[in-house]
């Protein structure tokens, strides 16, 4: 009969005083290829980050009002990160530097003509960092297709390095855990991510009376060395806009 693999062993631990000790792991080789990534773009990259807040009151509004009818007619659950996509693709598509990057081995700008949005994705090991393609020529109903799509292979395992790579801009989330204001780094070849955060209610001065309302922080972390902070600054405030009045992603203004 064959004999039982050998149980697991736990890593070696040291002693560092009294009832204290310390263990070391290897690095996996995802967390290696994650910590490169990220020193190189701080290494390379001059990062400025420039804060905004948004009045999610219409937004949480629409989703709550077209849920169940979205679900019974295209099969796919309505989420306000399908929102956020759709509105950084039109601000990405109407300030193009925020969407380009240098290429610094030719000496050169390339602004891209289509939006690559790489986004949080649950998997059993984690959130994940997946890429949504073409987002310029898609509307919700196909955000939360592919969001769908890129979720179902993430829970099985079965997503391919194309999948998660060459994003134009990247959206990262610490509202999911709490995260009230937070900044991000930049997963080259993009030069921009945005970073959302928790939607608290907070005091706001709505024609004019202080009233309750669901508001959101958002950060963009940005190259500097490309973006200009008035450009940066207007990118995010097309966002904040096109969350607080949806309707602009439907008139495209």
């Amino acid at each position: 009969a064959k004999a039982a693999p050998a149980a697991p062993t736990a890593p070696p631990s040291k002693s560092v005083g009294p009832s204290r000790s310390e263990r070391s792991v290897p690095m996996s080789f995802v967390r290696k290829a994650v910590a490169q990534r990220l020193k190189d773009s701080q290494n390379t990259m001059a990062l400025l980050t420039t804060f905004q807040e948004a009045d999610l009151t219409n937004s949480l509004a629409l989703r709550n009002k077209y849920k169940d009818v979205f679900k019974k007619t295209h099969g796919a659950d309505l989420g306000l990160l399908s929102i956020i996509i759709k509105a950084c693709a039109t601000g990405l598509m109407d300030i193009p530097g925020v969407n380009g990057f240098i290429d610094d081995a030719a000496s050169e700008i390339v602004y891209r003509d289509y939006v690559d949005i790489a986004v949080p994705i649950p998997s059993p090991r984690g959130p994940v960092s997946c890429v949504v393609r073409d987002v310029e020529s898609m509307c919700i109903r196909d955000i939360e297709k592919h969001l769908a799509e890129l979720a179902g292979k993430a829970m099985k395992d079965q997503l391919a390095p194309e999948d998660m790579a060459n994003a134009s801009f990247g959206i990262v989330d610490t509202g999911s855990v709490g995260g009230m204001m937070g900044t991000s780094f930049i997963n080259p070849p993009a030069c921009a991510t945005l970073s959302t955060n928790a939607i608290m209610q907070r005091a706001a001065f709505v024609d004019g009376k202080v009233v309750a309302r669901p508001m959101m922080y958002m950060s963009l972390t940005y190259d500097h060395r490309l973006v200009d902070g008035r450009e940066a600054a207007t990118f995010l405030g097309s966002v904040r806009d096109k969350l607080e009045d949806p309707g602009r992603l439907l008139l495209d203004v």
